[in-house]
């Protein structure tokens, strides 16, 4: 369909060229046979000049950086068309060209070149620009590839961790033959549900995946002893708010598994402030005193990588470490909606 609607163009266009050509030349004359056939063999030489060096001098030469042997190659084949056009033009067009009193006149072999010129310029610009914009949109539809493949890739490496370290959760209740084993395993087909099916979404309601990190600390609490303090605190309305999938969760994933490791510990704290066009999102939690915490791991650097792809200058993570205690924060600014 786009190849014929290209070619569909270039005839309407040459269809109005020539029919601006005879009017220019004939236009207050009388129709004859002999003034159509010579603006049509013009038009001819014309359509000639121009594909010659749309499909053979512009690959050949131009494409390939070749540009002295490109000119060379242009007013070769320009002289070549001149030195046919000139005895047409004598002989058999002479009627309507009375101003040639000779077969070659330098004047008239200029006119010819210059004709020419003027339409490998065309010729030339137009395949340049149509080239560049393909180019353009092939780069952009890679590098749209690239970016989906990227990110599919990163999801595949969160989904394993987050369900690695669940089923731990679940076998160790289970090994404690604790009552709560069967709602374990119920709440973990809640978030395997949300984690294969509306994780795979571009985006998701705000509301989701705060109902996916309450499942998960409902998860968390059947393994922990009773006086461990968690808390889960929200301002603002998430109503008609998207974003990402399992961004935040990555960040409460990485505060339950590695905030419950000493005795004097705060537990942990969730907040979540939602404002009209970002939200801003931090955990709290208590971090080895014997242990100096490194920033990374693969939950954290998947969050980073995943960040930098979807809210690229869209976002700010920071981490820091004082006294014992780990904060996470990431301000988040929403995407605008397409319209």
């Amino acid at each position: 369909m786009k190849k014929r609607y290209t070619i569909a163009l270039h005839v309407a266009a040459w269809l109005l060229f020539g029919a601006w050509v005879f009017y220019f030349l004939y236009g207050n004359s009388t129709l004859s046979f002999g003034k159509v056939l010579d603006v049509l063999v013009g038009l001819l030489i014309n359509i000639l000049i121009f594909y010659f060096n749309w499909y053979v001098l512009i690959p050949k030469y131009l494409a390939r950086n070749r540009i002295l042997l490109y000119i060379a190659a242009v007013l070769t084949t320009l002289l070549s068309i001149a030195a046919i056009r000139a005895p047409l033009d004598f002989y058999v067009f002479r009627e309507y060209n009375r101003e040639m009193s000779t077969l070659y006149t330098y004047e008239r072999m200029m006119q010819y070149i210059m004709g020419g010129l003027v339409l490998v310029f065309i010729s030339s610009a137009l395949k340049v620009t149509g080239n560049y914009i393909r180019n353009e949109r092939r780069n952009k539809e890679l590098e749209t590839q690239k970016l989906t493949a990227e990110l599919a890739f990163l999801k595949s490496q969160v989904n394993p961790h987050f369900l690695f370290n669940t089923l731990n959760n679940i076998y160790s209740l289970a090994y404690k033959q604790h009552p709560e084993t069967p709602d374990a395993i119920m709440k973990l087909s809640l978030l395997m549900r949300y984690m294969l099916y509306e994780s795979n979404d571009t985006l998701v309601s705000l509301e989701k995946e705060v109902d996916h990190i309450r499942n998960f600390i409902d998860l968390q609490k059947l393994r922990l002893r009773e006086q461990t303090s968690i808390k889960l605190n929200i301002q603002g309305e998430l109503e008609g708010k998207q974003i990402a999938p399992m961004l935040l969760m990555t960040l409460v994933e990485n505060a339950f598994k590695h905030g419950l490791v000493s005795r004097n510990e705060i537990g942990i704290i969730l907040n979540l402030v939602v404002q009209d066009d970002f939200l801003l999102f931090s955990t709290i939690n208590n971090t080895s005193q014997h242990k100096k915490r490194q920033f990374g791991g693969i939950g954290l650097e998947n969050l980073k990588r995943r960040l930098n792809l979807l809210y690229n200058k869209r976002h700010e993570l920071t981490f820091e470490e004082k006294e014992g205690t780990f904060y996470a924060t990431l301000k988040l600014y929403f995407k605008p909606k397409a319209k």
